[in-house]
């Protein structure tokens, strides 16, 4: 895609974190904290770079993931059919907490 990554190791990242107010760890402080480091120390930042073997075992996992997503949501559906079908009161007693059939 041409979009260059990087990262900010964890060392440099605590001494950039003392810097600033603060100690609390939140993610909102620590995306705070690598942009300004990003932004007025862009030296502190290593830079990724990214085999094509890798992409490809990337979108791999990232298609297994849509297609779990994708089963995930079938099942959720077709369970509370199948469950009334058994059991016609389980209709009456869950009622509008079942999704739409």
């Amino acid at each position: 895609m041409g979009i260059a990554v990087a990262y900010l190791p964890g060392l440099t990242m605590r001494r950039v974190a003392d810097l600033h107010p603060g100690q609390a760890k939140t993610d909102a402080r620590d995306a705070y904290i690598i942009a300004d480091a990003a932004r007025t120390m862009p030296h502190t930042l290593r830079g990724i770079t990214v085999a094509d073997e890798h992409i490809a075992e990337l979108s791999m996992l990232c298609g297994f993931d849509d297609d779990l997503a994708a089963q995930l949501t079938g099942v959720r559906y077709r369970l509370p059919v199948l469950l009334t079908q058994i059991h016609p009161a389980l209709q009456r007693v869950l009622g509008p907490r079942l999704p739409p059939s």
